[in-house]
């Protein structure tokens, strides 16, 4: 059985919908129940997803749990709720899963990566060298799992860049930001970009990895964009011509503090992203679809959802 957590996140929810379509069995732990999952006729248990027993109760061997809940804090202002839901929550389901010998596929983060001059990617095990709650936290809990990993844990780390589709019901901040982008004229930008991966793709990656014996660590990635191509790009698919501004780096982030929905840890994402070349990615991520389809399918969902869209 194929165990699902974060089922009503972005990823997750179009997670289920692709195994509903491929008749797999699953079922899903919640904290709560919500729109994202509205209408469908899914297995759902709600239930504390701190608790070692709940999870007792519904892990058993042989199944695999795909672990995609957690807390991403944008603004740096919870360090309490980040290790609860990134680092113990992951720690208690990993330590179960080994317990029982049941498969586990983890959703980290290509956050927690950092470029070698070999070309190599590592991961920083000094924390204090980690200045964000959210890249710190998911950084432990990536570490517990590979430590997990050589005592006998059957687990699958997957790197996920910035996932963006449809389904977005909770609003992913770079759905959020293409969006706006694409509302907007003016657009003050800073050097950087970001590799973005469409979320149907993501979720059948970790669909199709659930079901493989792969037990390493697989970067998702997709295109990689500087800000400037996005927003030409999202100007291209708007009809709209964007007029772009190059703002420094500092300039940025001390704007941050008068504009609502950015955050300097934002802004040191796009700055110090660099594009991804996992030749491991192929294993899972056959086909992509072309991230200009993404972008139009998002600019879409928001038109069709949003009165006087544009106007």
């Amino acid at each position: 059985m194929i165990v699902i957590t974060g089922a009503t996140g972005h990823i997750g929810n179009n997670v289920v919908r692709l195994l509903m379509e491929r008749e797999i069995p699953f079922k899903v732990l919640l904290r709560r129940d919500g729109k994202e999952l509205k209408g469908l006729d899914i297995e759902k248990h709600i239930g504390d997803l701190y608790s070692t027993d709940f999870y007792n109760e519904h892990i058993n061997a042989g199944d695999t749990i795909i672990h995609l809940a957690g807390y991403i804090d944008l603004a740096n202002k919870d360090y309490n709720q980040s290790y609860q839901a990134n680092y113990i929550m992951t720690k208690t389901i990993a330590d179960i899963c080994l317990e029982k010998q049941a498969r586990l596929v983890y959703s980290s983060t290509t956050d927690i990566l950092s470029h070698g001059d070999d070309g190599e990617y590592y991961i920083e095990t000094d924390l204090e060298k980690i200045k964000y709650n959210y890249p710190k936290t998911k950084t432990m809990a990536t570490i517990y799992i590979k430590e997990l990993q050589k005592k006998g844990l059957n687990a699958l780390i997957l790197y996920p860049t910035s996932v963006i589709g449809i389904n977005d019901y909770k609003g992913s901040q770079a759905g959020k930001e293409i969006v706006k982008a694409a509302k907007k004229t003016f657009l003050p930008y800073v050097r950087g970009g970001y590799d973005f991966v469409d979320v149907i793709d993501v979720a059948n990656a970790i669909i199709d990895g659930a079901l493989s014996d792969i037990n390493d660590d697989i970067i998702l990635s997709g295109n990689y964009y500087t800000l400037k191509e996005l927003y030409k790009l999202i100007g291209k698919l708007t009809g709209k011509r964007k007029l772009m501004i190059l703002v420094p780096r500092w300039l940025a982030k001390a704007g941050t503090r008068m504009l609502k929905g950015f955050s300097p840890m934002m802004i040191d994402v796009v700055a110090n992203s660099k594009e991804f070349n996992d030749p491991k990615t192929a294993l899972l991520l056959k086909e992509q679809t072309p991230i200009k389809a993404t972008f139009k399918n998002i600019i879409n969902e928001a038109r069709a959802r949003i009165k006087n869209w544009l106007e």
